[in-house]
């Protein structure tokens, strides 16, 4: 399902200068401890909070909704020919086999062969991908089991720019949500990150805030630019399962006067994929940017995102681009920290 509005009604995505300084390298601990702008779509305001503090602006018949995929340590770094290459794996083909993204591709595709260390290799597979490659992986001790070794030697899938994209043991619990349960994700939903065991205990308080759960496996669309030759891209599809009985939750929340709060723009994705009747789909291509109505998201809690990224412009559809702006440019003259591992909104 595409969803896609027509490209050329719409004006140049919103786009900002992100200042180097205000990206994010580690989360703040606890995770509600992070900043959090809250913006009425109805009046214009903007207030600035904390994370621990979101059951102030929530109300009892409100439901929160999170994405429960988990990432993979997809990110791994070998040696082709001689020389240092990175692979990224985006989707499992088989058992052994990956559709891949390397850098730099053409020299993971001529090599033929890539070396993990000692425990690991990769046979490249032809195939008619321009921008990827097919990789075929292999234990080197046939006695120890490839998931596990693939497991050990990959990384967490941080984006580069958050420390040149090199993940190390911390990332395994820093970039992974407490809500993580279906692996599949080579990035995380960040606005998730904000949420502990502590702050959900507190939030589930009676009367308190209900939860309901649904799975995107974010794939390239987290991070592919909006804008290719002048032309607005549709993010890529990502698989996606949304249950009839949240579906039915959800609806009765907004009947009884209260409000879907989702919990980060993949989330978004697939609840209002999930609306427009494609419940137990598998992929979505589903394209939210300005003109878009939302049949089923009320409020929604995100991160702040990188210029000229879908995610961004699923953010300007549900608030505009002024008041999208006038978000920003708080934000960023008030020292907030910005992409993944940084601090939030609380869009109502």
């Amino acid at each position: 399902m595409s969803g896609q509005l027509g490209s050329e009604t719409l004006a140049a995505p919103y786009s900002y200068e992100l200042p180097r300084e205000s990206i994010a390298q580690r989360p703040v601990h606890p995770p509600e401890s992070a900043r959090m702008l809250v913006v009425s779509r109805a009046t214009g305001e903007i207030f600035h909070s904390v994370f621990a503090d979101i059951g102030q602006f929530l109300k009892r018949e409100d439901r929160l909704v999170f994405n429960e995929t988990k990432v993979i340590p997809a990110r791994l770094f070998g040696q082709a020919a001689g020389s240092d290459v990175e692979i990224l794996l985006v989707e499992q083909l088989s058992a052994s086999r990956w559709l891949c993204l390397g850098r730099p591709l053409k020299r993971v595709k001529a090599a033929g062969l890539i070396v993990f260390g000692e425990s690991l290799k990769a046979e490249v597979v032809p195939s008619e991908h321009v921008d990827r490659v097919t990789l075929e992986f292999s234990a080197t001790d046939p006695g120890r089991a490839l998931a596990e070794v693939m497991q050990e030697r990959g990384t967490m899938p941080i984006p580069p720019y958050i420390r040149s994209g090199h993940g190390d043991e911390q990332d395994r619990t820093d970039y992974q949500s407490i809500f993580a349960n279906k692996e599949g994700s080579i990035a995380a939903p960040t606005a998730s990150l904000h949420f502990s065991e502590a702050l959900m205990a507190k939030l589930r308080q009676s009367p308190g805030c209900e939860v309901s759960r649904v799975t995107l496996h974010v794939g390239t669309a987290s991070f592919q630019p909006i804008v290719v030759d002048g032309v607005l891209r549709p993010p890529s599809e990502e698989r996606f399962e949304v249950s009839p009985a949240v579906m039915a939750e959800l609806r009765e929340v907004r009947q009884n006067g209260g409000r879907v709060v989702s919990v980060g723009t993949t989330t978004t994705r697939a609840l209002e994929t999930a609306a427009r009747g494609e419940i137990s789909g598998d992929r979505t291509g589903l394209f939210i940017q300005p003109g878009f109505k939302f049949e089923v998201v009320d409020a929604l809690v995100t991160n702040f995102h990188q210029p000229g990224t879908t995610h961004l412009l699923l953010v300007e559809a549900l608030l505009g681009r002024d008041l999208l702006q006038r978000c920003y440019t708080q934000a960023l003259a008030g020292g907030y920290r910005f992409l993944s591992y940084g601090d939030g909104m609380l869009i109502v």
